[in-house]
């Protein structure tokens, strides 16, 4: 459980660096990776974090709000992505990958890559 949180921790402060630092790259490999068929495929990799998450919370009492918090947020996304209306989820990466100020993207690298470093610092 140790090492798929410190490897979450390093993929959100690698992809938090990457959306701060070149935005406009970080946007287009994002919208080839959200471009599929099926949207319910999305919700995998949410549902799979935040079961990481909410599991070893339970492994780390000092960091256990934290890592429950950041998984049942995980969780609830993965449940939208599956849940949720067709349109509704691709209206939505369709806004992320393209419509987005650019502001708006960078700011949300800074929070995956508090949250990241955040993680990490726990962990260490």
């Amino acid at each position: 459980m140790v090492v798929a949180m410190y490897v979450v921790s390093v993929l959100w402060i690698a992809m938090g660096a990457f959306l701060v630092i070149d935005t406009r790259r970080a946007r287009e490999l994002l919208d080839r990776l959200y471009r599929v068929k099926n949207v319910r495929v999305l919700g995998v990799l949410p549902i799979v974090f935040g079961v990481i998450f909410v599991v070893g919370a339970f492994f780390f009492s000092k960091m256990f709000w934290l890592a429950f918090i950041l998984g049942v947020l995980a969780l609830l996304k993965g449940v939208y992505l599956f849940l949720g209306r067709e349109a509704q989820i691709k209206s939505l990466i369709e806004w992320w990958c393209q419509r987005a100020s650019e502001q708006t993207v960078r700011l949300f690298g800074l929070i995956a890559y508090t949250l990241g470093c955040a993680v990490l610092s726990y962990l260490g």
